[in-house]
């Protein structure tokens, strides 16, 4: 709980005095699960902790869509005081020591929404409707580290679009500046030409492609004498055919459990519309599934099992979706102005990041008597907050009073 409450009151004491009451409510409420409990409802979730303040429900709306708060400054100081005040490491590798950051899409779904009324709507796919919904779609982009032993994803920046392809574009265009090399990890759908293609040496990509993906191999030298250009690409090579052309330059085979995996790696292998961009792909094919994993990465100074390693170090964005709808309340944003969608959803991906991140590094929390496996998870975390939610709200909100306003005549 000290934790807890010393993350939100690092949070609010960063924003204007009219605003950091409220949104410390908002916080709260996320942190307990009480907007979850009141189906998304913001107004509900906080009338408990307000009702002493006139009007008070109506403030932190009004706080919500019109107050000044900057997500990003906020997000960086959780992350600052996560580094500070948990046992967090970056998780980093290859000789050039780069750090992990995890990149993905969420599509929240608005079914029941008015368009006219509601506003940052795009149109996403909802495998809950399989079907294309109207919907608020975010890209969040996580620092991956390791507290105790647990990989967690910080979150650092959020960023929307009509579609998921400009929310990542977006993203890509506001990156938090970093001396450090960076290696962003990514899925199919963000592991495009594009990407490619505007990665540097300092912020280097890795990615899973597709399966129907046709590269290039490096060309031929060219001949002395030879009159002409030289020529831009090499043979063609399909990584995830059932028999792909030519050999690979590594062939090695791992046992994982009780199954043998087969991993092929290509190096200096290009698209055709970037033939200046070389990347390096690893197959990976294992008996558990029925298609082979493709890696490619630009990092080409990272081994095969780093490049392995890099790309499965993006699962906590994943966990961090989850915690988010489930004990944040993102799946549900009761909210309809472009800036109040923007900060219910990116405040419950703050918060899911929070609980997960002060739960790793907690001991196990049981949920009574007879749960006899205790774990370090969020949802649990988050449920000990409400029960002593009264103790929880006093430590956050310590020096932090709401203001008092009054019309002049």
């Amino acid at each position: 709980m000290y934790l807890a409450a010393s993350a939100v009151n690092n949070l609010v004491r960063a924003l204007p005095a009219g605003t950091a009451y409220f949104i410390g409510m908002v916080l709260i409420a996320m942190l307990t699960g009480q907007l979850v409990h009141h189906q998304g409802s913001l107004a509900r979730a906080v009338l408990p902790y307000v009702l002493h303040l006139r009007w008070g429900w109506h403030r932190v709306e009004r706080a919500m869509a019109r107050g000044k708060v900057s997500l990003d400054v906020l997000f960086e100081r959780a992350v600052t005081w996560c580094l500070a005040s948990l046992p967090a490491e970056p998780i980093r590798v290859g000789r050039e020591q780069r750090t992990i950051h995890a990149l993905d899409t969420s599509t929240v779904a608005r079914l029941r929404a008015n368009k006219k009324r509601c506003a940052r709507l795009g149109k996403g796919y909802c495998h809950r409707a399989q079907r294309a919904v109207q919907a608020n779609l975010v890209a969040a982009l996580t620092s991956v580290v390791l507290i105790d032993g647990v990989r967690v994803g910080l979150v650092r920046r959020t960023r929307f679009g009509a579609t998921c392809q400009d929310a990542v574009a977006n993203l890509f265009a506001d990156l938090p500046p970093s001396p450090e090399k960076r290696l962003f990890s990514v899925d199919a759908g963000i592991a495009t030409i594009e990407q490619f293609r505007t990665a540097t040496a300092q912020d280097a990509l890795v990615g899973r492609l597709r399966k129907n993906v046709t590269l290039r191999r490096a060309p031929l030298p060219k001949r002395p004498g030879k009159r002409g250009r030289s020529p831009l690409h090499g043979p063609v090579v399909h990584p995830g055919a059932t028999r792909p052309e030519g050999r690979p330059d590594e062939d090695t085979t791992l046992r994982v459990e009780d199954r043998l995996v087969r991993v092929r790696r290509w190096c200096n292998l290009h698209f055709r519309e970037t033939p200046r961009t070389p990347i390096d792909v690893v197959r990976v094919d294992d008996p558990a599934y029925k298609r082979p994993l493709l890696i490619g990465t630009t990092a080409q100074e990272l081994t095969t099992d780093e490049i392995r390693q890099a790309y499965a170090h993006r699962w906590p964005i994943e966990t961090n979706f989850y915690v988010a709808q489930g004990t944040c309340a993102m799946e549900m944003p009761r909210a309809w102005t472009a800036r109040a969608v923007e900060r219910r959803i990116s405040l419950a991906l703050l918060a899911g990041s929070l609980l997960k991140a002060i739960a790793a590094a907690c001991a196990p929390l049981p949920m009574g008597p007879w749960d006899r496996k205790p774990a370090r998870s969020a949802g649990r975390l988050a449920n000990y907050l409400g029960l002593h939610v009264l103790h929880f709200v006093t430590l956050a909100l310590h020096g932090v009073a709401p203001r008092t306003y009054r019309k002049f005549p």
